[in-house]
């Protein structure tokens, strides 16, 4: 059996109780049935303190279905844009959260402010990413994982996932769209394919916009299917014995890259 996830007890949150939040879900199919009750209970104590509004057709849940996550994600964003909301507050189909997590994300007043989760074919790898040196609208992906975070903290990374993350509507406002793609490049030199999901896309122009991006790292999410990935197996990653860093790491002075296997001082 998993490790059971233990959320911190609620507080009273300080935030803007004039702001509305539009709860966007893209998805394309079913939605797990502990997630939809994971949401609704996020959903109730988001009520408490701020305007939560559903962005798409489904009641209680933003959601989409058969359409490609881009597509479905551009979509959400205009309806967005034809809304009186000033946020919105991004999750996905599989993705766990504490049920305080929006409004402790309001509290920070950030334009872009995000959770942090694992990925559920990274045997606890977290979702975070700082940007390298190329440019991602060449084809090529150029985000650098993160190994290593401090798991109560706030710092800035390039790109943190869609899976918990609240953004001000002036962020699309100011971006362009296409806000979401997908695609795919070739580079000559070594005579092959590159590709970046939609979230890599956004995050890039988010950076060429002049947006920074941050991370409440106490809020720790969960990946389901077939098992939930949570914190506690980003702990045995970290405490394996063959363990190496690779990538990246976060301090509390902020990201900076490590080369792999290196044991950073």
């Amino acid at each position: 059996m998993p490790d059971p996830i233990v959320w911190a007890a609620p507080r009273n949150f300080h935030v803007d109780g004039e702001a509305r939040v539009a709860f966007a879900m893209p998805a394309y199919g079913p939605i797990y049935p502990q997630v939809y009750a994971n949401h609704l209970a996020l959903a109730a104590y988001t009520s408490r303190y701020l305007t939560l509004n559903k962005i798409g057709k489904v009641p209680i849940i933003g959601a989409s279905d058969r359409m490609y996550l881009h597509s479905a994600c551009n979509t959400t964003v205009r309806e967005l844009l034809d809304s009186d909301c000033t946020h919105i507050f991004w999750t996905e189909s599989d993705m766990l959260m504490p049920f305080y997590a929006v409004v402790k994300l309001m509290e920070h007043g950030k334009d872009i402010c995000s959770g942090v989760y694992f990925l559920r074919n990274g045997a606890g790898q977290p979702c975070l990413y700082m940007k390298g040196g190329a440019s991602v609208f060449t084809g090529i992906a150029s985000a650098i994982p993160i190994s290593i975070f401090p798991e109560d903290s706030f710092f800035k990374v390039h790109c943190p996932g869609m899976g918990c993350v609240l953004m001000k509507r002036k962020v699309f406002e100011t971006i362009p769209p296409p806000w979401f793609d997908l695609k795919e490049g070739y580079r000559k030199e070594d005579s092959k394919m590159y590709g970046y999901g939609q979230d890599i896309f956004f995050y890039s122009k988010v950076v060429d916009a002049g947006f920074e991006v941050w991370v409440d790292s106490s809020i720790h999410c969960a990946q389901v299917q077939d098992s939930v990935i949570s914190l506690s197996d980003y702990r045995k990653k970290v405490m394996a014995p063959d363990f190496r860093v690779t990538g990246g790491i976060i301090t509390e002075a902020g990201p900076g890259a490590v080369k792999d296997g290196e044991v950073p001082e």
